[in-house]
């Protein structure tokens, strides 16, 4: 695998690095971990053309159903809905090689979330690995682009969406996320007791 370009934009705020998170839309301390999975994202941005709305980054497992989880995803690509996953994306620093300790945990996240691919990377070698019905994960080249893994097994991996969790204030401030969850707000439709004014904001 091409190495992956590690270029981004710093910025310093007390005396402290940091750089922009484009996934979470965030301010992000500068260090080698976050450097390398931002590095990735670059990769399947640029190299597979995945779109940046369907990129995650620092997924916490309890949003998929697991609360008594404290770890976190990597990287997670969703499909072109937003909701069904498609790969789970494991980075490691630059020291460690992708060994087999290395998959199987990244294998224990794909099957926790249903995930179609897996993907291990330390920024010079990758590791493909894809779901198969009948044999389980296996060992794959690349998927050429986005695209081409979209069209993949689609039903291979059931119940792999994500489950409804609360939005914080932050993510409902997000008018991406307003826009793509508008049927869910307020309307005519919502029973009367959750219309009482301590829910709506004070004028």
């Amino acid at each position: 695998m091409q190495k992956l370009l590690s270029f981004h934009r710093e910025y310093t705020f007390d005396g402290k690095k940091y750089f922009y998170d484009k996934c979470r839309k965030k301010y992000i301390l500068k260090t080698p971990e976050k450097i390398k999975r931002q590095t990735t994202v670059k990769f399947f941005r640029w190299k597979l053309h995945i779109p940046l709305r369907n990129i995650q980054t620092e997924v916490s497992m309890k949003r998929y159903g697991y609360p008594e989880r404290r770890d976190r995803a990597d990287i997670l690509i969703l499909r072109p809905d937003g909701n069904t996953i498609l790969a789970v994306v494991e980075c490691k620093a630059a020291y460690i090689p992708i060994d087999e300790k290395v998959i199987a945990q990244l294998l224990r996240y794909a099957e926790a979330l249903n995930s179609e691919f897996a993907f291990a990377t330390n920024g010079s070698d990758l590791r493909v690995f894809r779901f198969d019905q009948r044999s389980g994960y296996k060992e794959t080249e690349c998927p050429a682009s986005y695209k081409r893994m979209c069209r993949s097994n689609c039903n291979e991996t059931p119940q792999a969406m994500t489950l409804s969790s609360r939005p914080d204030l932050k993510t409902l401030e997000n008018i991406t996320y307003v826009r793509r969850h508008y049927d869910s707000y307020i309307g005519r439709q919502t029973r009367e007791h959750l219309k009482k004014k301590r829910y709506w904001p004070q004028q």
